[in-house]
């Protein structure tokens, strides 16, 4: 696997790197139903990227110059081929790359870092073959937020239809101490906790270009649904793409389509330990389930992330304190609530699903979280005052103190 571009570039072109990201850029790996909710952010890039193809005020920067048509032989060598592309850079890089278009002079969008990792692509064979190459191709024909443009590599400019050339930015965004590869350190950690040992390369298991940040997103208001029941974004979490696509229904990946044909979205709580089994052998129903007999025995879960987060007690690994919530996707005629009378109100939050063919996780939320700010679920069922309760109270204090 190939190393990230650094920011190197011709002479006189646009092409800054920085360690911070805009405000108005998207959060990475907002594309793609593989990256739930992330979807939603990359349709508004989109919509502004919808600008490219009308003309307006906005002249081209220096060097800019309008693409030629693709249709002849001559033409067509001024373009670099697919084929002739490196390997992606790695996802555990510390910095990943973030390619940016100005979208109105001075103010700079985003793009997804699945198409930021096929700009450095395309960037990195120019540049190769600006090193051995006296007129070397200088074009590219890509699709980015799902508009097919022509991206002038020399001038760094992109240009979608008959409308005026754009110009790009491409910029290294620090992962920070929730990486990829911390994440997949820990991970492995867990397993090894649990008797597993992983030789798998983490991009078999993991789809890292559709990870989602929401740790520094606020709630907009708007009201999200998925397969017809209501979709609360997971807040204050990174979440860590599972590699699912094609892995269900004879690769048919309907199921997790954003709108009411794709199956909801649920939260289950869970340790490292019981992270392990779910992802390699998938969920089991348990024995002896407190409302079976209202429900039948089935998986419990929660369209709710500040339910899940419950049942997922903080461990230290590196120096942090992080909780582990995945992020499923359940048939929607499959959910089933509780009704008992003798359920509290936090029970009745949850789903339970029998089938467990039904329910698929498909990514795994992190946040970091002190064990004196973990609230466990036995306080929500049973309240502060119950001995029992008091006891796991005092345990979590101690061992808050014995981490220090």
């Amino acid at each position: 696997m190939g190393n990230c571009l650094k920011a190197q570039c011709p002479d006189g072109a646009v092409y800054a790197a920085s360690t911070t990201k805009d405000a108005a850029g998207p959060a990475h790996g907002a594309t793609g139903s593989a990256a739930d909710g992330g979807a939603d952010v990359a349709a508004d890039a989109a919509a502004e990227y919808d600008a490219y193809g009308e003309e307006d005020e906005y002249a081209a920067g220096p060097g800019a110059s309008a693409a030629p048509e693709p249709g002849n032989t001559d033409v067509e060598a001024a373009y670099i081929r697919w084929g002739e592309l490196g390997p992606p850079c790695s996802m555990l890089s510390d910095d990943l790359p973030d390619w940016r278009f100005e979208l109105d002079a001075s103010k700079w969008k985003s793009y997804t870092l699945e198409d930021s990792i096929v700009l450095d692509r395309f960037m990195e064979a120019f540049r190769k073959k600006q090193a051995i190459e006296e007129d070397p191709p200088r074009l590219a024909k890509v699709r980015l937020l799902r508009k097919e443009c022509i991206v002038d590599l020399q001038a760094l400019t992109c240009q979608v239809g008959d409308s005026r050339p754009r110009k790009l930015q491409r910029h290294a965004v620090k992962s920070g101490w929730l990486s990829n590869r911390y994440f997949f350190e820990a991970f492995k950690a867990a397993l090894a906790g649990s008797g597993v040992t992983v030789d798998a390369h983490p991009e078999e298991m993991f789809d890292f270009r559709f990870n989602q940040d929401f740790r520094n997103l606020a709630d907009d208001g708007r009201k999200l649904m998925r397969g017809g029941q209501p979709y609360q974004l997971p807040l204050g979490w990174k979440r860590f793409a599972v590699n699912v696509k094609g892995q269900y229904d004879d690769g048919d990946n309907k199921w997790l389509k954003e709108d009411d044909s794709g199956w909801a979205v649920a939260y289950h709580g869970t340790t490292g330990e019981g992270l392990t089994g779910i992802l390699c052998t998938g969920f089991r129903v348990g024995d002896r389930q407190k409302f079976e007999n209202d429900t039948g025995a089935g998986i419990y879960c929660t369209p709710l992330i500040d339910v899940a987060q419950h049942y997922s007690k903080p461990k230290k690994y590196q120096g942090h304190t992080v909780q582990i919530v995945l992020q499923l996707r359940v048939k929607p005629s499959a959910i089933k609530h509780i009704t008992d009378s003798s359920a509290t109100p936090f029970e009745k939050k949850y789903w339970v699903i029998n089938n467990p063919a039904h329910i698929r996780a498909y990514g795994v939320l992190i946040r970091e979280l002190s064990l004196l700010d973990y609230v466990p679920p036995e306080v929500m069922v049973y309240g502060k005052s119950n001995p029992h309760v008091q006891k796991i109270l005092k345990e979590l204090i101690d061992e808050h103190e014995a981490n220090k």
